[in-house]
């Protein structure tokens, strides 16, 4: 979906109350949003009861709605807020994301068994690698790499400088290309 469109189903929904427009807004923002909280609550059943709440909050703006630039980032801080908030009333004390594909594609039906099989190896060596990283790392990572947002709106979400981003991209790239390297050097 367009920025247009997303800022024409805002103001549909903030001044004239329009609920198939927040229908399609809720069902254009409810995957990403979904994966993002599973990644930092663990749990589906809070995840969904979070991004379910997140949206809902949408409609109660009203008219304030119409006021927010960044639709998309602004439910994403929402999101990860509401996570934060659940973990710190459960005493929880680490945030740690959940493993899902890092390749967006699938492998390729004209490939050799040998070339699947050692496509699975890397993304399974690629995943761990992820999962072995600090928790604030993996997030930065996942929000560059799987959200496809640059460091400024990664910043802005998280609170935290550029610099600090730009280290953690570097330390998880160098994790996953050590991991590679080793893993073709026992090949």
């Amino acid at each position: 979906m367009l920025i247009k469109d997303i800022l024409l189903l805002q103001n549909r929904i903030a001044y004239l109350r329009d609920e198939q427009a927040y229908k399609q807004l809720f069902y254009h923002f409810y995957t990403s949003l979904h994966r993002f909280a599973i990644s930092i609550v663990h749990h589906n059943e809070t995840a969904e009861e979070i991004v379910s709440d997140t949206m809902m909050n949408l409609w109660d703006l009203g008219t304030r709605l119409a006021q927010i630039e960044k639709l998309n980032l602004y439910l994403l801080t929402s999101v990860k807020n509401a996570c934060l908030r659940h973990l710190s009333k459960k005493k929880l004390d680490t945030v740690q994301l959940s493993e899902h594909d890092f390749l967006a594609g699938k492998p390729d039906t004209h490939q050799t068994p040998e070339s699947q099989l050692m496509l699975s190896e890397i993304e399974k060596r690629i995943n761990e690698s992820i999962k072995d990283l600090p928790p604030q790392c993996r997030m930065v990572y996942r929000l560059i790499k799987d959200e496809s947002l640059s460091y400024k709106e990664v910043g802005g979400i998280l609170n935290i400088s550029q610099n600090t981003i730009e280290t953690h991209m570097r330390i998880a790239l160098r994790k996953i290309r050590l991991a590679l390297l080793h893993y073709l050097s026992e090949k």
